[in-house]
């Protein structure tokens, strides 16, 4: 039978014994219509959310840190970017006394109530509201670094100013540990529902950005070369200066030789206009005239083919052994006391300023590496350069026992820095990495995110720790001790709304 329904639809068809109210049951049923599942967010909608989070974390520190600049400078700077959570805190302090009648409202929760309104994303996730703490720390440690900076210099009292440079040590590292350990400590501290293990958790993953900050020692190579330059020049107004025909004859003869390694004349532009200034006796071979010379070879270990460079190499390492060990019969007016004291001294600051140039342009090749050693970066390049000179019998034969010693143990790294580079293998810059890391933070995020996090922080901190070690050794050259320079190995700890770190490091929001 056929059924006609209030708002006039035909219903044909219907089984006998079906009653109206059943009938319209279904009928209301067929109109709604199947529930369909909500659509799937565009990549579009998650970049927006994800900028929204992070504006909502950066915006009120940033405002904060960019008004108080304007009023006061610096410290306004300073203390803008400090007024909420300072704000935050005495407020819960006083919450703690006060009967609940008259507890205060939040401040931080009525400024993310005004970011709501404003249209803001707020977070709904754990991954979110690491994300959001992350931008936070990131924007603190962005306001107040800088700021730190300048009032080192500019503060009224100098108590004001030692702390303030003493806070603002490292910025680069400071700034990069901000957000991957305040995520951390936020990831942790709500998986565990336990602040004090996202604080550990903080510090785990800050701690490695901290290696490697360290106070130079000796002096500098502007300050070692000036001091050379003035023992040259009193050494050869006493009559000293290598005899220009002696170093010809030398480097000649070293030209033949370097055809065995398959030099050919003609072939290398780079390094036969090397060998022509070494073999040119119309010049007096001083300190200027030996450094300009160092420099000529140097600049061929930069050139484009692969031979040029290893003739440059091997070049300057016969041109170092030889000044280094200059023999007497080559050297003009050293028979009087004070032309032989001069001669030494003269001598002794090109070898510490040459000695500390090798591992200068250690670091400067490791850069160079970065496109070579993809997964493994600086570290392994800098550690592969520290082998291949402890063991090359004539370039480790530059320098003294004690500083060889020093050299091998550079190159084997100590407990601490080869445990980081071992954990920094999950990091996520290979493929291995990412696929652990990824898979740990999707099954389990409050485990995932801070393994990932502190592998990340791990793989700098052995890196930094490399680099100290380089440049340990350079300093040493320059000072002529191989007593290891004092190190500040500092963890830069964040965690809540900003950095609580022991100095150096930024001041506790």
């Amino acid at each position: 039978m056929n059924v006609t329904m209030p708002d006039g639809t035909v219903i044909r068809n219907v089984p006998e014994g079906t009653t109206k109210s059943q009938l319209l049951a279904r009928y209301q049923k067929y109109k709604q219509g199947p529930v369909m599942p909500p659509p799937e967010p565009s990549a579009m909608s998650e970049f927006a959310r994800g900028a929204g989070i992070v504006a909502r974390g950066a915006l009120p520190t940033m405002a904060l840190g960019a008004a108080g600049g304007a009023l006061a400078g610096p410290p306004g700077a300073l203390a803008g970017s400090l007024a909420l959570p300072a704000a935050e805190a005495l407020t819960a302090g006083a919450n703690v006394v006060l009967p609940q009648s008259m507890q205060i409202p939040s401040p931080s929760g009525a400024v993310q109530g005004m970011l709501t309104r404003a249209g803001l994303p707020t977070p709904s996730s754990p991954q979110e509201r690491a994300l959001q703490m992350a931008s936070e720390s990131l924007a603190g440690a962005g306001t107040q670094i800088p700021a730190l900076g300048r009032m080192a210099t500019s503060a009224a009292t100098p108590m004001g100013r030692a702390l303030s440079e003493t806070l603002s040590q490292a910025p680069g590292r400071q700034i990069a540990a901000a957000a991957p350990s305040a995520a951390a400590a936020q990831a942790v501290g709500e998986g565990y529902d336990n602040p004090y293990a996202g604080m550990a958790a903080g510090a785990v993953v800050g701690a490695p950005f901290g290696m490697g900050v360290r106070q130079p020692m000796g002096p500098s190579r502007d300050v070692l070369r000036d001091a050379a330059n003035q023992s040259y020049e009193r050494a050869r107004s006493l009559g000293i200066e290598i005899k220009p025909d002696a170093m010809a004859s030398r480097m000649s003869d070293f030209q033949k030789a370097m055809r065995q390694q398959g030099y050919v004349t003609g072939v290398y532009p780079q390094i036969d206009a090397a060998f022509n200034q070494l073999i040119d006796t119309t010049r007096p071979k001083d300190f200027a005239e030996l450094s300009a010379l160092r420099k000529i070879i140097a600049s061929g270990q930069s050139a484009i083919e692969p031979e040029t460079r290893r003739f440059a190499s091997i070049l300057k390492d016969e041109f170092d052994d030889y000044v280094l060990n200059l023999p007497k019969a080559d050297v003009i007016g050293t028979s009087s006391e004070q032309g032989a004291i001069a001669w030494q001294n003269a001598r002794n600051q090109y070898s510490r300023l040459m000695k500390g140039e090798v591992f200068e342009r250690m670091l400067e090749d490791a850069k160079l590496d970065v496109s070579k050693f993809t997964q493994s970066g600086t570290e392994n390049s800098l550690a592969q350069q520290l082998r291949k000179l402890s063991q090359n019998e004539k370039r480790i034969r530059l320098f003294t026992k004690d500083e060889q010693k020093a050299i091998k143990k550079a190159s084997r790294g100590g407990t601490m820095q080869n445990m980081l580079k071992f954990y920094g293998r999950f990091a996520p810059t290979s493929s291995v990495g990412a696929l652990f890391g990824g898979g740990a933070s999707v099954y389990e995020p409050g485990v995932g995110i801070p393994f990932t996090l502190g592998a990340m922080g791990a793989r700098v901190g052995a890196t930094n720790m490399r680099e100290r070690s380089v440049e340990n050794l350079a300093d040493m050259m320059r000072a002529g001790t191989v007593a290891p320079p004092p190190t500040s190995v500092a963890p830069f700890i964040t965690g809540g709304r900003g950095a609580f770190t022991p100095i150096p490091g930024l001041l506790a929001q």
